[in-house]
Formats: C-alpha cells, structure tokens, sequence
C-alpha cells in the first residue's frame, strides 16, 4: 500500500507544481484563457497543495495501525474546517459545552 501512496504522491505533487508553474507564467504572459477555465484552475490550486500533503502523510502512516486512525481524525479535523466552517463552530461549541459541564 506504502508504494501506491508514494506513485500517487509523486504524481499529485507533480502537477500541482506544474499548476502552479502555469498560473504563475499566465500571470505574467496573459495566455487569454477563458475567465471560467482560470477561475477553475485557481480553485484547484487553493486544494492541491493539501490533497500532496495528505496523500504523503498517508505514505507516512501506511501500515502502522493506530498512526493510520489518528492521521484519519486530524485529517478530517481539517477537511471540516476548511470546508464546513459552520460544522467546526458547532463541534467547538459542543466540545467546549461538554469540557464546561
């Protein structure tokens, strides 16, 4: 499992750099892409650099049990506050309610 984490790594980190390599030079040169195609690839971006970092943690962890459970829980900590921050208030609140009773 370790060596499909570390091809998919290997992969995911790749393209993002070169993602970031084409944004950086469109920047600069103007290729004239459709505002919807860049509006796209920008979104992209702004989740590619934490997708290479879980699938390496996930590398990291792969095969040692109780590592892969707790990168899983911090994995999804994140994943619910970057995409649900509603969710995350509420889990604060209610963690914070439980610890004050």
């Amino acid at each position: 499992m370790k060596k499909l984490w570390n091809v998919l790594g290997q992969i995911f980190g790749f393209l993002t750099i070169a993602l970031y390599a084409f944004l950086y030079t469109d920047a600069q040169f103007h290729f004239g892409l459709d505002p919807a195609i860049m509006d796209i690839l920008n979104m992209v971006k702004e989740y590619a650099a934490l997708g290479v970092a879980a699938i390496v943690g996930m590398e990291l962890v792969s095969g040692k049990g109780l590592f892969v459970l707790i990168y899983l829980i911090i994995l999804a900590v994140v994943v619910i506050f970057m995409f649900f921050p509603e969710l995350g208030d509420n889990l604060v609140n209610m963690i914070n309610g439980l610890i004050a009773a």
